[in-house]
């Protein structure tokens, strides 16, 4: 009977064993296979090779050309890196006083970027543009709505916006923390604005950042 190693758990013969090269070398490669980097075009190719996963599994797929790690419930980046969307356009908000994602005149809107959730559940948010107002005393404002799927998980507030008040154009960005998210779900975060009664908002250079936490 084959022998294990004491780290790996890895086959090998013993001088008892009947003299079969070829099943003690395939005995050897099955299972190194599962230990080694495993090499994919995408997802659904690695899902359909891989039906059945251990801890530790790290795989490389060509789409979207990163390395995963199986964390034992799910894959998950093994280096979860921050998605980024920005739009250089410039939209305008008249007189706009409930949150909306779509300004006039600009193009690219919805400005919005897709995360998947990593293990903690949690991420850090960045938003922000040029923003100026069409009244020396109104405020602009600049937030995001969270989504999972097409439900809003957290919406867009002034506790969560980048705020501008008065004529002159100024850059504003702020930062939020979103926590209790589904760990591997796929959710979208998008920018959302308003205006003050009486007063036209213009955003110009916008972006949206959603760095994982871990």
């Amino acid at each position: 009977m084959a022998a294990l190693t004491p780290l790996g758990n890895l086959p090998y013969p013993q001088p008892t064993d009947a003299a079969n090269v070829p099943l003690h070398i395939q005995s050897l490669a099955e299972s190194i296979d599962g230990r080694t980097v495993l090499r994919f075009l995408d997802a659904a190719t690695r899902d359909a090779r891989v039906t059945a996963p251990v801890a530790g599994m790290l795989v490389w797929l060509n789409t979207p050309g990163r390395f995963f790690h199986y964390s034992g419930t799910q894959w998950q980046p093994v280096v979860p890196g921050a998605v980024h969307k920005a739009n250089t356009t410039t939209g305008t908000l008249a007189a706009v006083t409930t949150y909306t994602e779509t300004l006039t005149g600009s193009t690219g809107d919805p400005t919005a970027v897709t995360f998947t959730v990593p293990l903690s559940g949690s991420v850090l948010v960045s938003v922000g543009a040029r923003i100026s107002s069409s009244a020396a005393a109104a405020a602009s404002f600049m937030s995001a709505n969270i989504r999972t799927g097409t439900t809003v998980t957290l919406a867009a507030a002034d506790a969560r916006a980048a705020i501008v008040t008065g004529t002159n154009q100024c850059s504003a960005s702020t930062q939020f923390q979103v926590n209790g998210l589904t760990s591997g779900a796929v959710c979208t975060a998008t920018a959302a604005y308003k205006s003050a009664t009486s007063n036209t908002s213009t955003f110009t250079n916008r972006f949206v950042t959603v760095t994982p936490l871990m």
